[in-house]
């Protein structure tokens, strides 16, 4: 793996200047063929875009207390200090 660095490309990288070469880089095989290029992240994406009834009605529930003051009652407020300390944030 490492023989297949053309030092050329990399030398700046590591701050030294290209060394000329003397013999031209040998050709590389044109198989492109790598699993990880080949991977389709569609249906994550979608996943992600495409939002959850159950969070949708749980945040807009979470706003409206905010909007009413419920969650700034000292209990509330002691109580997520110690659940931040227990199960961190």
């Amino acid at each position: 793996m490492i023989q297949n660095i053309n030092t050329n490309s990399v030398g700046h990288l590591i701050g030294q200047s290209s060394f000329a070469a003397s013999d031209p880089v040998a050709a590389r095989p044109t198989n492109d063929a790598d699993a990880a290029l080949h991977v389709s992240f569609d249906d994550l994406i979608n996943k992600a875009k495409a939002p959850d009834p159950a969070e949708a009605t749980a945040v807009e529930e979470a706003r409206q207390l905010l909007i009413s003051g419920q969650l700034t009652s000292p209990q509330n407020i002691q109580s997520a200090a110690q659940n931040i300390l227990r199960f961190g944030i």
